[in-house]
């Protein structure tokens, strides 16, 4: 019996290889892994790692997901435009035909027409063919979802490819641009924003609205991209207009590292009616000042992270200085955060939705930040990574305790560890939280010095220990994702580490955990969580989910049967970061361990290690013994022979079960008809 739904949901929890392996079994299958294997291709580095051209057209239509991590063109035969070529394209090739009918004297002038014919229908059908041959490969891909182009474009030429490539894609909806070199083309930039969609009279993108009018008139959300992701992305007038014309049609917008024109320059200033999601980090153009006034253009805003950092140098103020100032600050920031503006971003005029917001400015102070809790109704995401929060922002945050989700308050230099330990046993539906330290005596619940003094009920008096730890359990047990290094057990009562690693036990749902000091002052240090099963390491086993676990800067004298047991009580775990051994040999001997089970190990050793800033990521080797280059892309390595088959061109299945795997070459014959579904399945 053959159930398709049960089939597919089997097929979704596949590798790659087992679905390659999967889809040369019968038609059954080959049809269900089929769209699986195709619907992610990156582009990368390696060509080996790359599909055929003949495989990729012939599968184009099951690519929903591009990324690119290289390309370069050859302009004397790549040109993805209609009508384009090098030359040797169908009307050469009906040229070449006709002086040959004409030439031989023996084909009547109707013969050689129809040979004309006939070869430009065949150049026709196979154009897309050569164009993935020779020039763009991924022309005949026309259902993209998703295009992610992570590369330093060199060519003019690629933009007018990636041009085409959008226009001849109307489902894309998320488009992500990093690392471009060559500025793109307006003709891009118009692609994207679907400016020849027809539109009113009264569109804002063609009309004129000074910045400093808080609203225009809005356009609808339609068809289209709803997602635009860039950085160090460098745009001229004509470009930055296309851009917020494109933003009035967005759902979600993050510019990161890109140069912008002054507002004032140009002509037309629109709202942003369905911008939920909106990442600001420019390095020049927009000022701070006009930088706020875009945010007060998105009505529907709900999520705004905003990195002042990058264009601090452009701010039109003086800035006078934080509460907690830190070495260097004031002689790099040069203009005071706008806290009166932000707080009035929560008013009904603005943005009423707001309860994400991320700010990334180090001079930032505390009161400043308290403020601006006190002014947002309800919070939900909370990230000030390394600014002056401290305990006036803390206590107005409280009242966000309930609904916090999210909470990032690393090196800032008034969060102590009593409020961590709040934050844990308060916050019950946080799912990531990032702090810096927190002591087990917190944890444990040590009282005051002045608290110790008393007797039991039955008048002996009691130990110490016995008299003044309260530990108050964590309540966040939705948490997938915590950072915090817990410091103070060195030389501690040993009842301290059994409820340490009692708390940590109850984070049933973490996938990331990270123990690990911050700042290399403390590589090496005795006093954190000790990670073998002799103190207490089995406690652990609760973490099921676990995938990445770092405690790299703690030392660590772990034992082959320490290794073993995190192999076998955590099935997930994918990254250990970390050493696991002091001494050189023994870590030689353990690691193996892990990476037998294809964990990756990256630790932090010696200088006579000879890695680069200490930093030791396990790499691949050649047949000789040499390090392969990556090309700084973190993709696997080994192509399974499978994967080869489906990837590179054997698209097809064979008519039985298959033993062994075909070779290269001719691909295998069609798969078998419906009849032999249910004997091949």
């Amino acid at each position: 019996m053959d159930i398709p739904e049960i089939r597919s949901l089997i097929a979704e929890h596949m590798e790659l290889d087992t679905l390659c392996s999967a889809a040369l079994v019968c038609r059954t299958w080959h049809d269900t892994c089929m769209p699986l294997i195709w619907n992610n291709i990156s582009w990368t580095s390696q060509v080996h790692e790359r599909p055929t051209p003949e495989a990729l057209l012939a599968n184009a239509h099951l690519v929903r997901t591009v990324t690119i991590f290289t390309m370069k063109l050859d302009a004397s035969n790549s040109n993805s435009r209609d009508g384009g070529g090098d030359g040797r394209d169908g009307a050469g090739e009906v040229g070449a035909g006709t002086r040959a009918g004409a030439g031989s004297g023996t084909e009547t002038a109707a013969v050689a027409e129809e040979k004309a014919t006939n070869t430009g229908t065949r150049k026709t059908e196979n154009k897309a063919t050569m164009k993935a041959e020779r020039g763009f490969p991924f022309a005949p891909c026309k259902r993209i979802e998703e295009l992610n182009l992570q590369l330093n474009i060199r060519q003019a030429l690629l933009w007018d490819n990636l041009t085409d490539l959008v226009r001849h894609n109307p489902g894309l909806k998320t488009l992500s641009v990093f690392l471009s070199g060559v500025p793109p083309t307006l003709d891009f930039m118009q692609a994207l924003a679907r400016t020849d969609t027809p539109s009113t009279p009264s569109s804002p993108s063609t009309t004129y609205t000074s910045p400093s009018s808080p609203h225009g008139s809005g356009t609808g959300s339609g068809d289209g991209l709803k997602t635009f992701m860039t950085m160090f992305l460098d745009l001229n007038k004509e470009t930055t207009e296309a851009l917020l014309d494109l933003a009035t049609r967005l759902e979600s917008l993050q510019l990161n590292g890109a140069t912008t024109v002054d507002p004032e320059s140009l002509d037309r200033w629109p709202i942003f009616p369905n911008l939920v999601t909106l990442k600001l980090g420019l390095s020049s153009g927009i000022t701070p000042h006009h930088q706020l006034q875009i945010i007060q253009r998105c009505p529907q805003l709900r999520s705004l992270a905003w990195d002042l950092e990058e264009s601090a140098a452009t701010g039109p103020l003086t800035y006078d200085g934080p509460q907690n100032p830190t070495p260097d600050t004031t002689a790099y920031y040069n203009y005071q955060f706008p806290t009166t503006a932000v707080c009035q971003l929560f008013e009904p005029e603005f943005c009423p939705l707001l309860e994400k917001l991320s700010i990334t400015y180090p001079a930032l102070s505390d009161r400043e930040l308290a403020r601006v809790v006190e002014a947002c109704p309800r919070l939900t995401l909370f990230e000030v990574f390394e600014t002056g929060f401290g305990a006036r922002a803390f206590q107005a945050m409280t009242r966000h305790f309930a609904h916090l989700t999210r909470l990032d308050i690393r090196r800032c230099s008034g969060v102590t560890s009593p409020m961590a330990q709040q934050i844990l046993t308060s916050c019950r539906r946080l799912v990531f939280f990032c702090g810096d330290a927190l002591h087990a005596r917190d944890i444990v619940g040590l009282q005051p010095q002045q608290q110790l003094q008393g007797t039991s009920a039955d008048g002996t008096v009691q130990s110490s220990e016995e008299q003044h730890l309260q530990p108050q359990d964590w309540v966040c047990t939705d948490l997938t994702w915590l950072t915090l290094y817990i410091c103070g057990l060195e030389n501690a009562p040993p009842t301290w580490l059994p409820i340490v690693l009692t708390q940590l036990a109850r984070l049933t749902s973490l996938d990331f955990l990270t123990i690990s000091p911050t700042g290399p002052e403390f590589d090496g240090t005795n006093d954190g969580l000790p990670l073998s099963l002799s103190s207490g390491l089995a406690t652990l086993s609760t973490l099921t989910n676990l995938e990445r676990f770092c405690f790299h800067g703690l030392a660590q004298e772990m034992q082959e049967a320490d290794v073993q047991w995190m192999v076998d009580s955590w099935p997930r775990l994918v990254r250990v970061e970390g050493v696991v051994h002091p001494e050189r040999e023994r870590r030689m001997a353990i690691e193996p361990i892990l990476r037998r089970e294809g964990i990756e190990v990256c630790g932090y050793f010696g200088d006579d290690d000879e890695d680069v800033l200490g930093l030791h990521v396990i790499a691949s080797e050649d047949e000789d013994g040499e390090e392969i280059d990556f090309g700084g892309q973190e993709e696997d390595m080994l192509v399974e022979e499978d994967e080869e088959a489906v990837m590179g061109g054997l698209v097809d299945a064979p008519d039985q079960p298959v033993e062994g795997h075909p070779m290269e070459g001719t691909p295998p014959p069609p798969p078998p008809g419906p009849q032999d579904d249910q004997d091949q399945a």
